[in-house]
């Protein structure tokens, strides 16, 4: 049965967001094309008629979580703002629908070399989102302050996702949290 571009379209999006909450929730190797599939409420058979393998859907899942994530970056137009949100216990609990650098950076050494190209030329881009943002903020907008926050920030939320009690989590993300805003005086 042939279905319309609008309904292809639709299937295409489903995937990647099934994929992309699937993926950063228990990282690249443990999900299947069947259970991405499956997430999306489609059959295995569609997965490939939208993307040729698992490797080309994780590339692709990168770059659609980091366009996410610069559009969030934007669309708070308060540097201060989304430190605070991402720096906070909420977005430690979901991963699924957090950070893709947090979630993934430590998957991506063992991936393919598409794989690992798509992540650090997303990881690039976000460099220059934060610097651009920074700039915006009254700060010069230096790559090597940008570096140092996201680094900070990733950083601390992968801590904190691996800190076993919420005191030890919340003192993680407050200390970072309070590096990073000492920054913006």
């Amino acid at each position: 049965m042939k279905v319309s571009k609008e309904t292809s379209t639709k299937h295409r999006y489903e995937l990647l967001k099934a994929a992309s909450r699937l993926f950063r929730e228990r990282g690249f190797d443990k999900v299947g094309i069947a259970e991405i599939a499956n997430a999306a409420n489609l059959t295995h058979g569609a997965f490939y008629t939208h993307f040729e393998s698992k490797e080309a859907l994780c590339a692709e899942v990168i770059a659609s979580a980091t366009h996410r994530s610069h559009a969030a970056l934007d669309s708070r137009l308060n540097w201060r703002a989304y430190i605070e949100a991402y720096l906070s216990p909420k977005h430690v609990r979901d991963r699924a629908n957090g950070c893709p650098y947090a979630a993934l950076a430590g998957d991506v050494p063992r991936a393919s070399e598409t794989v690992r190209a798509g992540f650090s030329d997303a990881l690039d881009s976000s460099i220059d989102a934060i610097a651009a943002t920074l700039g915006q903020q009254g700060k010069a907008a230096s790559r090597e302050d940008a570096v140092q926050a996201l680094a900070t920030m990733v950083g601390a939320l992968v801590l904190a996702r691996s800190a076993a009690s919420p005191k030890f989590r919340d003192e993680i993300l407050g200390a970072a949290r309070k590096k990073m805003l000492e920054t913006l005086r």
